[in-house]
């Protein structure tokens, strides 16, 4: 399955010129490849590379070369036979030398058809100059189109651009040629005007395959499909005379299938060609995952992000950018879903192994897909919207409520048991617990309480430690807690000699948490996405210092450094 046949090239010199054209497919693929010596024929693809950098959704081309009486078949210090990466495709007129990146193979042959894929009108950069005829005369009829149909035949000079107008305020509302033209033509129905033989002896209807349009109502076509209103959005059938599927009169490769229904709407499931995939254009969903294994060779590019790119190119998507940590570099993101918002944490995958990582994010924008600032082959899909923390952690804090040691401070101002090693410290701001590589730990914890005539005041003061320092296999150590920093607002770093976190405002709370690194350079610290301290590495000489510092007041300005004084 690859993109359909533009032409083929049977001839020596025409292959000759088109491989020059092609830099002889340099860093191209040998996807598919067989060789009979029995029958002396051979067959195979030349693909494009899918990974390589390109700011189109257009699908990756494929080229099919067929040979007959081939000859003196040689091959030279192959490897790598999972996948063959053209260094150079050679011709000399009657010899073919394959040059790969690892050895080369090489034959004769009496006859040859290499086959040329046509690039599609969806990739951008190319406008799309080609309707159904039966889509265009539906919205005329529709009066979705009152103004002047600008085209010309393929036949025709450059210099030539022919007209067809329409108006509601005229008795015969439809014409052929500008309205102010002395030889203007003037037809009551619109079905009078297409079937009409004065082209040459034949009707625009007969001549249709041939014509190419330069606007509609004064906008270029992929602008009127993408922003005028149309009668039927989107309007679909598939024609078995052309054996293709229209979507608003664009042709596509592909087809209708009657025997899949979207799992959304129930619609018909539409399949295309180029992309090897189903969608629904109702929906305007895809239907399935890219299924395909990242180290795997396949014949198509990456695929629209949205399936109506394909008869809407101009539409503008929604896109966001995410940081990964408090005032980290931003990231863009296709965002399609609504509700989320700037402020929003998101789950979004990362690197080639497509690793979750929780962001947040900073900005929410609109743009049409080519002008993004981020090459589009690169563009990756926020996966969903994060939930609350306390939802997040509820399972855990039930979990240690119900099995763990609690240290209660709900009820007062109550000095912690330095000598008991606790499970969970429950507060009036929240729980806080200490998690090792991912799994709660006992903890003890040492409180703090300024006089109330202090001048750095807080309501609240802890240092929480590990009950045990001999780490086994450390990863990492971090301060858990189901307050919802997602929905605080970060009021300063809380920066300060063996002192390394944030302090933020949530609700009517001013809270702070903070982490403590003793090394020289002090990089055993660093932070959660979010801002929670945590520990990523382990010095021997002051993993027995290794702790955490909670403070919390109630707020009353982003210049009050009593948090900062007590963490």
């Amino acid at each position: 399955m690859w993109t359909k046949r533009r032409s083929y090239v049977t001839e020596s010199k025409q292959l000759q010129d088109y491989l020059e054209k092609e830099g002889g497919f340099h860093d191209f693929i040998i996807g598919s490849f067989s060789y009979n010596s029995q029958l002396n024929t051979l067959y195979m693809t030349i693909e494009e590379d899918y990974t390589f950098s390109d700011v189109s959704n257009a699908p990756a081309l494929v080229w099919d070369l067929s040979c007959l009486g081939v000859s003196h078949f040689i091959v030279e210090s192959m490897d790598g036979l999972s996948k063959w990466w053209l260094s150079e495709l050679l011709f000399d007129g009657e010899t073919f030398q394959v040059q790969l990146v690892n050895g080369y193979f090489s034959f004769k042959a009496t006859s040859f058809s290499l086959g040329i894929p046509h690039k599609t009108a969806t990739d951008f950069g190319i406008e799309i100059s080609r309707i159904h005829h039966d889509y265009l005369l539906q919205e005329v009829k529709a009066r979705k189109i009152v103004d002047e149909i600008a085209f010309a035949f393929e036949s025709d000079n450059d210099d030539v651009l022919r007209f067809i107008g329409v108006s509601n305020s005229e008795k015969e509302p439809f014409r052929v040629g500008v309205s102010d033209s002395p030889d203007v033509k003037r037809y009551q129905e619109i079905d009078d005007l297409f079937n009409d033989k004065i082209y040459d002896g034949q009707s625009l209807k007969e001549r249709w395959f041939e014509v190419i349009i330069y606007g509609i109502g004064g906008l270029s076509v992929d602008k009127w499909l993408t922003f005028e209103e149309h009668s039927v959005d989107p309007d679909v059938f598939d024609s078995e005379e052309n054996g293709a599927l229209f979507i608003n009169g664009v042709e596509l490769d592909g087809f209708i299938d009657e025997d899949k229904n979207c799992k959304f709407c129930g619609s018909n499931q539409c399949y295309l060609n180029d992309y090897d995939e189903y969608f629904c254009p109702f929906c305007n969903q895809w239907l399935y995952e890219d299924w395909w294994d990242k180290d795997e060779t396949h014949y198509f590019k990456k695929r629209p992000l949205e399936p109506a790119l394909l008869w809407k190119p101009k539409k503008e998507l929604r896109f966001c950018q995410v940081a990964y940590n408090l005032n980290g570099k931003p990231y863009t993101y296709y965002c399609p879903e609504e509700s989320i918002i700037e402020g929003d944490w998101v789950s979004v995958p990362v690197g080639k192994q497509n690793i979750k990582k929780e962001a947040q994010v900073i900005k929410v924008f609109h743009s049409q897909v080519h002008k993004l600032p981020f090459p589009l082959n690169k563009i990756k899909v926020v996966s969903k919207k994060l939930s609350s923390m306390s939802q997040e952690a509820e399972e855990i804090v039930n979990e240690l409520r119900k099995n763990g040691l609690i240290c209660d401070l709900i009820k007062g101002k109550l000095p912690a048991d330095s000598s008991v090693a606790y499970d969970l410290l429950k507060t009036p701001i929240g729980h806080f617990w200490l998690e090792l590589n991912h799994q709660p730990i006992k903890m003890f914890i040492k409180a703090d309480y300024p006089a109330d005539g202090s001048k750095y005041f807080v309501e609240g003061s802890y240092f929480i430690k590990p009950n045990q320092t001999d780490f086994d296999d450390f990863k990492q150590l971090c301060l858990c807690t189901d307050i919802d920093f997602r929905r605080a607002r970060l009021i300063e770093s809380l920066g300060g000699e063996h002192q390394d976190g944030y302090n933020w405002q949530m609700n009517e709370y001013d809270i702070g948490l903070a982490s403590h690194p003793y090394s020289y350079m002090e990089d055993e610290v660093s932070e959660t996405p979010v801002g929670l301290p945590l520990y990523i590495s382990c010095y021997e000489d002051f993993k027995h210092l290794y702790g955490f510092s909670v403070a919390w007041k109630y707020y009353e300005s982003d210049e009050d450094l009593s948090v900062w004084y007590n963490v």
